[in-house]
């Protein structure tokens, strides 16, 4: 099966490239350096108030769809559109990298507890002609693949709540995002002070926010700056997320799309995708 070891750095590189999805995804900088700049003192109880409204809402959302576009540490430049589900918890992943160590367009697909990683050309020669592969999601992330899990758990909504933490948080003014009338609020976020704060009354929200963090972490993230354009209704408009991470600049902007619609996510063709854990299963009956 020589197609494992040739495979799976693209399998991790499309997981990044979405994420973050995812993906995901919530900083801002060229870099952690002059984060504070332009910060007006501690943050006013109103402003803090209707951020905190703008995120209660996103965090309470079961269906997101979704653009993103900027730089991935160690990825390159990024853009693509994104949709996911809670309930049922599915997700879908289109998105190109370039300037990076992968590059080319990618597609990620949750659907019926596997998720389906597909390069078009790219995957099918490595893939005896096949476009996709399929790989089992399992609750301890086992396989080395348990960030697809980690992934579909997550979404920009829960990266935007950790702006009201923020000590400095601060209304920078009206802006139109694609004719949409909104505020447009910033702050910078101490990463290792986020993870000390209360996750919030929702323990589902909580517990994805505590992921979003680790997330960070594991990137060798240390400070964020945040920016989240609210629109009419208490609803997120754009997110963008900067910092400095151990590979490089992390700036990704997010534009959201439609909120609590249905999202359908189609597994591809059986006759279309590689299962190494079926084949490996036949192996083994072969072998007795």
């Amino acid at each position: 099966m020589a197609y494992r070891s040739r495979t799976a750095p693209r399998v991790v590189g499309a997981l990044l490239t979405g994420a973050v999805l995812g993906g995901t995804a919530a900083c801002t900088a060229g870099g952690a350096a002059g984060g504070r700049a332009g910060a007006s003192g501690r943050s006013d109880a109103a402003t803090v108030a209707a951020v905190q409204r703008a995120v209660s809402k996103g965090t309470g959302l079961n269906s997101l769809s979704y653009r993103v576009s900027g730089k991935v540490p160690g990825q390159g430049s990024v853009k693509g559109k994104a949709s996911f589900s809670l309930r049922p918890r599915v997700v879908e992943m289109r998105m190109t990298a370039s300037g990076g160590v992968q590059e080319g367009e990618f597609s990620v697909r949750l659907v019926g507890g596997a998720v389906y990683v597909g390069g078009g050309g790219q995957a099918a020669a490595v893939l005896d002609g096949k476009h996709w592969l399929k790989l089992a999601v399992t609750d301890d992330g086992a396989g080395g693949f348990g960030g697809m899990q980690r992934q579909a758990d997550q979404d920009p909504a829960v990266q935007a709540s950790l702006l009201p933490g923020s000590d400095d948080v601060r209304k920078v003014g009206e802006e139109t995002v694609d004719r949409v009338r909104t505020t447009h609020y910033a702050g910078v976020v101490d990463v290792a002070e986020a993870a000390k704060k209360p996750a919030g009354k929702r323990p589902l929200a909580g517990e994805r926010r505590t992921k979003v963090i680790e997330q960070y972490r594991e990137l060798g993230v240390s400070e964020l700056k945040l920016d989240l354009w609210v629109g009419p209704g208490d609803r997120t408009v754009k997110f963008r997320q900067r910092a400095r991470a151990t590979q490089g600049p992390l700036d990704l902007s997010i534009r959201f799309l439609d909120v609590n619609k249905p999202v359908t996510v189609q597994a591809p063709p059986a006759s279309d995708t590689v299962d190494p854990e079926q084949k490996l299963k036949e192996a083994s009956r072969r072998l007795g």
